[in-house]
């Protein structure tokens, strides 16, 4: 089984964000979604395994609703309810590039989970947008714990680069020393701030850098390999994009594949996340 900590949310798209005049009206395409970086790498992996998510939403009806629609997609969900669900703001440009303002809500507040909710995990993915606040991030660094003792997989996604620079050097360092994660994803921006950083990662580490319609860099200890990846015409929104690609990695990796083939699976799954608005 996959299991997936992290945060649950709603997020707020807005199409068309290109070029918003101060003080006055804009008109703009704006859908509502289910969304989080967790939450999205379960729902898209759920097709093809068995996938937990384990989060925390508000005791409020948006939270309930949120929790209904990702178990129509096929995940287990297990998660706390308290306070408010959080929610993203997610100003779409031209280019379909986004810019996010997050509000993680309840999702910040992740209390320890009952042990038994680990129990039958295989693979525990982990965002770093997880880590930014200390409740929920003492809550994964426990979870990481419990698979490492069991020698299971760990897989983390530095999911952007503000969070990391939030974090820190030293914090990152203590993180990737603590989780010894099997395979770290990254985009360019990421990679280049953790080529800075240069926290330490067991020698087996897997590092999977997306770098839009380039080549995936895969670099394991084999030495590194680059993936094509198929242009994808009228992108929509890349929304989505990097949580299936992790989902679909991962999916392949359960599979027993090899780094290539996992990232080839992973192209294919965030193809489809750039064609719709807003997350999976």
């Amino acid at each position: 089984m996959l299991t997936v900590i992290g945060d649950l949310l709603a997020d707020i798209v807005v199409l068309g964000a290109s070029s918003l005049e101060r003080g006055t009206d804009n008109p703009v395409t704006i859908t509502h979604t289910r969304g989080g970086s967790a939450a999205n790498v379960a729902a898209a992996a759920a097709p093809a395994a068995s996938v937990r998510f384990i989060g925390r939403v508000g005791a409020d009806a948006e939270g309930e609703a949120l929790v209904h629609e990702l178990e129509r997609s096929g995940v287990e969900v297990r998660v706390q309810r308290a306070g408010r669900t959080g929610s993203i703001v997610i100003l779409v440009d031209d280019a379909a590039e986004r810019t996010m303002l997050t509000d993680r809500g309840a999702a910040a507040e992740l209390r320890p989970v009952d042990p038994a909710w680990l129990e039958g995990t295989r693979w525990l993915h982990l965002p770093l947008y997880g880590f930014a606040d200390a409740p929920s991030r003492e809550v994964l660094r426990s979870a990481a714990s419990w698979t490492r003792e069991r020698n299971l997989s760990v897989s983390l996604d530095l999911s952007s680069v503000a969070t990391m620079r939030a974090l820190g050097r030293e914090m990152l360092h203590g993180l990737f020393g603590h989780l010894s994660p099997t395979v770290v994803f990254a985009n360019a921006d990421e990679a280049a701030l953790l080529d800075e950083f240069s926290p330490p990662a067991p020698p087996g580490t897997v590092f999977v850098i997306k770098r839009g319609n380039a080549p995936v860099q895969v670099r394991d200890p084999s030495g590194l390999t680059e993936v094509p990846v198929e242009r994808v015409e009228d992108v929509v929104d890349t929304t989505g994009a990097g949580d299936a690609f992790a989902a679909g990695y991962i999916v392949a990796a359960l599979r027993g594949e090899d780094p290539a083939a996992c990232a080839g699976a992973g192209c294919a799954s965030a193809r489809e996340a750039l064609l719709r608005p807003g997350a999976l």
